[in-house]
């Protein structure tokens, strides 16, 4: 399981466009809100899987993960997006609505839509785990994320060419802008 296996899903040609309908943003919007978003959801997951929490955030996966995901529930988004941010909720979405270039009303409703699919594809790829087994794999998520190539990917980045010992151009994104945003927001949920 990694990170840019879940971004793909959750970014899915289907699924942007579910988004954006539920949330009346365009499809860039709701990739530039999903690429910020995600390691930050990542890690919250993360911290919902230890303690007085874990199990209520088993189960929510594992109903989510059996979910049909044809359409989306703006309210039960909203409440997964208020257990998985806690108090920082306001601060960090401002900050991913920054980051992505779009309102706080408009990164809201996007991370609202998101979140029951985001459940889904997590739910499925934690496949029943509980306890410390669950929270071994998102820590082990959690640590393999490479937010600037993960971001970079996603947005595109700003790419250059350089050339190979062979002679042949090769592609280089910069992705440090990216990673730095990333870290930033990391940081407010600690």
């Amino acid at each position: 399981m990694d990170a840019s296996t879940l971004l793909s899903g959750l970014v899915s040609a289907s699924n942007v466009k579910k988004i954006g309908t539920a949330s009346g943003a365009s499809s860039a919007d709701v990739k530039n809100v999903l690429g910020q978003a995600l390691p930050i959801l990542l890690q919250s997951a993360s911290g919902q899987a230890k303690g007085a929490t874990a199990a209520g955030f088993t189960q929510a996966l594992a109903d989510h993960a059996s979910a049909k995901t044809s359409s989306i529930d703006m309210a039960d988004g909203a409440k997964i997006i208020s257990h998985l941010l806690g108090k920082s909720q306001s601060s960090t979405t401002t900050q991913i609505a920054k980051a992505a270039g779009v309102t706080k009303d408009s990164a809201s409703s996007i991370l609202s839509a998101a979140a029951p699919l985001f459940m889904n594809l997590l739910g499925k790829q934690t496949d029943g785990a509980s306890g410390s087994a669950l929270t071994g794999l998102l820590s082990g998520l959690v640590s393999n994320i490479d937010v600037g190539s993960l971001l970079g990917g996603l947005l595109g980045g700003a790419s250059s060419s350089t050339t190979t010992s062979t002679g042949k151009k090769k592609k280089k994104t910069d992705s440090s802008a990216a990673s730095s945003i990333g870290s930033a927001l990391m940081g407010l949920l600690k």
